[in-house]
């Protein structure tokens, strides 16, 4: 008889481990407390309000879009051809040709120096990193390569040690800052080096020096981040679609709306114990859920647990690092501006903490970067001039949430600021706001260090995983990638 497999979570990654331990030949059951599955790779339906005042004569008009994760990393092609196995190859599309993202500080809005990783330049005295620090903070940054591998790369260091110490303020506040707050939900002082980049670290270990790590690791590439990426049209939902109709086509079993509330270690399994009172069995476990929800889930009440089972699973519960979640909101604008028809911010533009005027992070100019998005924009908007779609998000460590009741107006005037462009609310056709508040961890200094800790521990129970971004890392090539590392 084969082995049953639970699977507690149906994000990305509980999505691809159920698909694997399938394979294996294991029956498999997934459970995920929301609905629908896919996690923060979510759809969302963008539909004028007929009674918000705006012009459109089309009530019915609905444009669908990405209504978390917009895009993927293509630097190591295993998304690329995780889509292409899912028969998704023909939906793949880059980014719009001959754009680039912008920076904004207090320095102003400059095109994002291409050739970086995490912000960090890997030409210093070039010609768009001047722009944005000066030529004393270029010149600053272009001395980081004299410097012994050691300095500022202790064990647990944060992005703001590493970066200050070895490239000068300005790389800090100017570029590393946006990045790390717009792509990571995180503040640099807090967040570690080694866990918001494994190949950075390990790169100034082989190198010696940051700027020549990122130089090795970006090869000739001069473009920005934000354009080495692809998604999926209509939207990058068909991935975890896909993912869920090969599943159940296989014979698994999803359910949704199921929330478990506790996890115990029997003599011959797993017992999953739900909200509903049920109690399921199986051979394997694999919890695919924050780190937080899987430290309690572990830690069962005192008499619950066999005893020949609690000193390993309360030393894997103990062993999990306790990353704290960014809670984010998104604001997805949909405008009849024309003079956005020039792209004047590029793909989008990443803020610099403390910029004045300005309480976004980040704006995506959806319909600038993406040709797509720009076609179902006019095809859902037709009586529109000219559609466009900006996404703007919210939400730092330490920062309240700007108040829902206002925040379409807030994004309005950010967006102005940002593009250049003065937008008043007779341009808005339609808006959407949108609340993550928990899909964006932290690493805190010492969490590479735990994550290490942790895979011995588990190496106690080895029917069970325990798996997700927390420990992959940001971004969906790593969870595809550490999927893959754990395949037969």
């Amino acid at each position: 008889m084969s082995e049953r497999t639970l699977v507690v979570g149906g994000g990305l990654a509980g999505l691809l481990a159920a698909r694997r331990h399938q394979r294996a030949g294991h029956r498999v059951v997934l459970l995920e407390a929301g609905n629908p599955v896919g996690g923060a790779i979510a759809d969302v339906r963008i539909a004028r309000d007929p009674d918000d005042g705006s012009t459109s004569t089309d009530p019915a008009a609905q444009l669908v879009l990405n209504a978390g994760a917009e895009a993927y990393s293509i630097g190591s092609g295993a998304v690329d051809a995780l889509v292409a196995e899912l028969g998704l190859a023909e939906q793949v599309v880059s980014p719009r040709e001959g754009l680039s993202s912008r920076v904004v500080s207090a320095a102003g809005v400059h095109r994002a120096p291409g050739g970086s990783l995490l912000g960090i330049p890997g030409r210093p005295l070039a010609a768009d990193v001047r722009a944005v620090l000066g030529l004393r903070g270029a010149l600053r940054a272009s001395l980081e390569r004299l410097l012994p591998a050691s300095v500022g790369a202790r064990p647990g260091a944060t992005v703001a040690e590493v970066v200050r110490t070895r490239l000068g303020a300005a790389v800090l506040e100017r570029l590393v800052a946006p990045v790390v707050g717009g792509v990571h939900s995180a503040d640099p002082a807090t967040l570690e080096f080694a866990a918001a980049s494994p190949q950075l670290s390990a790169g100034l270990a082989e190198h010696g020096s940051l700027v020549t790590a990122v130089r090795r690791l970006r090869g000739r590439s001069t473009g920005s981040a934000g354009t080495r990426v692809h998604t999926l049209a209509p939207s990058l939902g068909a991935l975890p679609a896909a993912l869920l109709e090969q599943f159940l086509a296989a014979g698994g079993i999803v359910r949704t709306s199921v929330v478990a509330t506790a996890v115990l270690r029997g003599a011959t399994g797993w017992q999953v114990r739900t909200a509903a009172g049920e109690t399921l069995e199986a051979d394997r476990l694999v919890l695919a859920c924050p780190p937080d929800t899987a430290h309690d889930l572990l830690t069962a009440k005192p008499g619950e647990q066999q005893a020949g089972a609690i000193g390993a699973v309360a030393r894997i519960a103990s062993a999990i690092p306790q990353t704290p979640s960014a809670p984010v909101r998104l604001v997805v604008l949909v405008l009849d501006a024309p003079p956005l028809d020039s792209f004047p911010s590029g793909t989008g533009a990443l803020v610099a903490p403390g910029t004045a005027g300005v309480r976004a992070k980040a704006l995506t100019h959806a319909s600038a970067k993406w040709a797509h998005v720009q076609r179902a924009a006019r095809e859902a908007f037709p009586s529109a001039a000219s559609p466009h779609v900006v996404r703007l998000s919210f939400g730092r460590p330490g920062e309240e949430l700007p108040d829902p009741a206002g925040i379409v107006d807030l994004a309005l005037a950010d967006a102005s600021r940002i593009l250049g462009v003065a937008l008043p609310r007779e341009q808005l056709l339609a808006a959407r706001v949108i609340d993550w508040d928990r899909a964006m961890r932290q690493p805190r200094p010492g969490h590479r260090a735990a994550l290490d800790a942790l895979t011995a521990v588990l190496g106690e129970e080895p029917s069970l995983e325990l798996v997700g971004s927390w420990r992959a890392g940001t971004g969906i090539d790593a969870i595809v990638r550490a999927d893959a590392a754990l395949s037969p």
